[in-house]
């Protein structure tokens, strides 16, 4: 590994990091927001990762990242929902 390679590694592990952070420090978003943008910063990471720095894949996992997060926020509104309005 080259050392050009460990600081783009280095680049995007901070800006995973800081989007992480930016989403924790903003105002308490909508549940499904709140996921979707974990989900996007950790799929930006690991498209990172799988494609070393490909612009395609990076971009590509923060979609699918996103998604992601957004369908598991909402399975977990519904069920408190459900939980919470039983009759």
């Amino acid at each position: 590994m080259t050392v050009s390679e460990v600081y783009r590694r280095g680049l995007l592990a901070l800006a995973c990091a800081l989007i992480v952070a930016a989403a924790m420090a903003a105002p308490k978003p909508a549940q499904a927001q709140e996921g979707a943008l974990i989900g996007g910063s950790v799929g930006l990471g690991v498209g990172a990762l799988l494609t070393r720095g490909n612009a395609v894949g990076v971009i590509g996992g923060a979609l699918v990242g996103g998604l992601i997060g957004n369908e598991i926020q909402k399975d977990k509104r519904r069920a408190n929902y459900n939980r919470n309005h039983r009759r």
